[in-house]
């Protein structure tokens, strides 16, 4: 899946993701400027089908029902930790369906949101090994 690694996520997270196979690019600069409604937009236009962000107030802000892309947020933006999850994350970018948004959580659990038929569901990704700071 195409997929596109936000500004504020580390920018080394790009290769581990190639590393699990996943075609990550890394944000490009001129999209920072952008809001979400225009940056969702943009993301699709170019062909991405996957954000991955830290952003975990995306989902709250802007709707994906009827949008070709998902949304996977990160639980924070440390390094070493999220590099540490690399292979969970790629396979959560696999299992990310257009309109969703997945939630990866500190204690490894990963909710995913959208709206079906006007209705807003949710369901539940095996859980994951905890995010441990040190």
């Amino acid at each position: 899946m195409r997929t596109v690694v936000d500004e504020g996520v580390p920018r080394q997270l790009v290769q581990a993701l190639r590393d699990y196979g996943i075609d990550a690019s890394r944000f490009p600069r001129h999209w920072a400027a952008l809001g979400n409604g225009a940056l969702i937009r943009t993301i699709e236009e170019a062909g991405f089908a996957v954000l991955v962000t830290n952003d975990k107030n995306m989902a709250h802000q802007q709707s994906l029902r009827g949008r070709t892309i998902a949304i996977v947020a990160l639980p924070y933006n440390k390094r070493r930790l999220i590099l540490e999850r690399a292979e969970a994350i790629a396979d959560t970018i696999t299992q990310a369906g257009p309109g969703e948004h997945v939630a990866i959580g500190l204690d490894g659990r990963r909710l995913v949101q959208a709206i079906v038929d006007g209705v807003p569901v949710s369901r539940e990704l095996s859980t994951i090994a905890p995010f441990k700071m040190r």
